[in-house]
């Protein structure tokens, strides 16, 4: 950031943050079906957002969970789940958006929180009610897009290998969840063989179409969950109860809130919701990343615009859907497995669902059928999703080069995380509030970066008098810095083009020599330039062959726009000895 953009009101700067204009254009990935612009034909559209829905629905029990916890009526219970699919469908309009402060611009549909749902239960469990519940949702969602201007800053506390961690620990979360839906009984292990040839059977439907890249490979999912539901009901696998709630459910209801939101709470049922923001906003960097990877061939980190967006309006549909009594949405890390695993990324798709999910809001037995899908298929279904899902989180932990401290961070937060599926009982008896694969390893692999994060901060400093031998003394030290730290080529490359530049124009100046301090810490390089003499102007904001042929301060200013063009941000000072101009590129 420049001195001057540092006087700048507060919302001018905040605007400027939230603009798309710095957003990466992504590179071509030559696999893609379906790119985040590409409209399909609508019985196309409607079948990919069926399947995204099918996925969906396997999550459509918890606001069933949370309802009975409250003390909800069944029919109470499906009017509770059917104002919650409204917030799904807000979730991922919100985030498609393509104008504007708020949505990531990517088709990430969305599911009730899972994270959300310990608190709620424990709010039950403390006497709370459902209105007090919709309060400390929307306190919830407003504390959530608290988080969105801090982005560039939790890109360093959260690097890539962190939330390549966290992507494979989304994806690892679900098996316990596959397991218990196939329902297996270390004493009767032969009763589970049918629910296991049922899911199994399903799996490789999914599997083949999705290897063999035919015309139906973007439906293997939904191909393979109506096959698997056609073998599980003609088996007598239909869920218990199936009967009764279609009867009761009607066709038509509009959904109607169960009460207004009462603030009237206390800090003791206040602190659990504030805390599980942690774990939310570590799920959803990791489920945007692995989106913005899948649809980017030349990506080598996170783009902050879309991430900082995508973050105001999660906690922004949280905050909605609080209002309306619903349960919060949080971001479908399955959903994207199913996107990643098809090629799959049209914002269309995601539209497409958004209106299906409004649409089933007003049907409740049209709801209650996606709710009713066997067990073994919805294990089929998140098995297939989950594998894709560990694969980019792996993916993801050496897209940089694993030097002692990234895999004592990857590796920390991966044993962690494992360590909680291999003993869920011990960590539920001892840190119940962190009893989550997810939640544990996440936090494993942030505070092991956050306390590493001092201890490999290296500067090396050098004088480069000008004149013939300049350029190739900054060469060799550009290079030799970028081999000592491991940094990226296209680092190296970006750090000479400025220092070229700027020395350059210095000697242009008459000066006889310039001092460089480079310091580098985690994923920031700092080049600091010092030189005598008076303060460079502002670069140009729109550079022009007449500022090179003007001279002076025109030139120099088009001067320092070339060195600064690649630059993450800049600032510069007046020191004793004369001037100090310190720029930072991100490696």
């Amino acid at each position: 950031m420049s001195a001057a953009a540092g006087t700048r009101p507060l919302a001018e700067r905040l605007a400027a943050s939230f603009s798309r204009e710095g957003d990466r254009n992504p590179a071509h990935v030559p696999d893609v079906v379906l790119g985040l612009e590409d409209h399909a034909s609508l019985p196309r559209t409607i079948g990919l957002a069926l399947q995204q829905v099918a996925i969906q629905s396997i999550y459509f029990v918890l606001p069933g969970v949370v309802a009975a916890a409250f003390g909800a009526d069944p029919l109470a219970a499906t009017n509770f789940l059917c104002l919650s699919l409204v917030g799904l469908a807000v979730y991922a309009v919100l985030q498609a958006l393509t104008r504007g402060p708020v949505g990531s611009g990517y088709a990430i549909p969305a599911i009730p929180s899972a994270v959300l749902l310990a608190p709620m239960l424990l709010a039950a469990q403390m006497g709370a009610g459902m209105a007090e519940a919709a309060a400390l949702t929307i306190l919830a969602g407003v504390a959530m897009m608290g988080f969105a201007p801090l982005v560039r800053r939790l890109s360093t506390l959260m690097p890539t290998e962190v939330t390549g961690v966290v992507v494979f620990l989304i994806g690892a979360s679900v098996l316990p969840t596959v397991m218990s839906l196939l329902r297996f009984d270390a004493a009767a292990p032969a009763a589970a063989l049918p629910q296991l040839i049922v899911a199994l059977g399903c799996f490789f439907v999914m599997v083949v179409l999705g290897v063999l890249r035919s015309v139906v490979a973007p439906y293997a999912v939904l191909i393979g969950g109506v096959a698997g539901t056609a073998a599980a009901l003609g088996m007598g696998m239909a869920p218990p109860g199936a009967e009764t709630l279609l009867a009761a459910a009607p066709w038509f209801a509009v959904p109607q809130p169960p009460s207004p939101p009462d603030f009237g709470f206390g800090a003791t049922v206040t602190a659990p919701f504030l805390l599980c923001l942690i774990a939310a906003l570590a799920s959803l960097i990791g489920t945007v990343v692995a989106f913005q990877r899948a649809t980017d061939g030349a990506w080598t980190r996170p783009d902050p615009g879309p991430l900082r967006r995508g973050i105001l309006a999660h906690g922004l549909a949280i905050a909605l859907t609080g209002m309306v009594g619903g349960m919060g949405p949080a971001a479908s890390s399955a959903c994207v497995g199913v996107s990643i695993a098809t090629r799959t990324f049209a914002r269309s798709i995601a539209m497409a669902g958004a209106g299906i999910l409004f649409l089933l809001a007003f049907c409740p037995k049209a709801a209650a059928l996606f709710v009713l899908v066997p067990a073994p298929v919805q294990a089929a279904m998140l098995l297939y999703v989950a594998g894709f899902m560990m694969a980019q989180g792996c993916e993801m932990v050496v897209v940089r080069t694993l030097d002692t401290r990234r895999t004592v961070v990857a590796g920390l937060g991966l044993s962690t995380g494992l360590a909680v599926l291999a003993a869920p009982g011990f960590f539920a008896a001892a840190v119940p509030a962190l009893a989550a694969p997810l939640a544990m390893g996440g936090l494993a692999a942030f505070l092991a970066n956050l306390v590493t994060l001092p201890l490999v901060k290296r500067t090396q400093a050098f004088t480069v008098p000008f004149g013939a031998g300049a350029p190739d003394l900054l060469e060799d030290r550009c290079f030799a810095i970028g081999g000592a730290w491991s940094l990226r080529g296209e680092t190296v490359r970006k750090l000479h083009h400025a220092l070229i530049e700027i020395g350059d124009l210095l000697a242009g100046r008459g000066l006889r020599e310039m001092t460089v301090t480079a310091t580098q810490q985690e994923e920031t390089v700092v080049l600091a330039v010092a030189f005598a003499g008076a303060p460079l102007p502002p670069p140009a904001r729109r550079p022009r062959l007449e500022d090179a042929e003007a001279g002076g301060d025109a030139l120099e200013a088009m001067s320092l726009w070339l060195a600064l063009r690649e630059a993450s941000r800049h600032a510069t000072r007046s020191t004793p000895q004369g001037q100090e101009l310190r720029i930072e590129f991100l490696d």
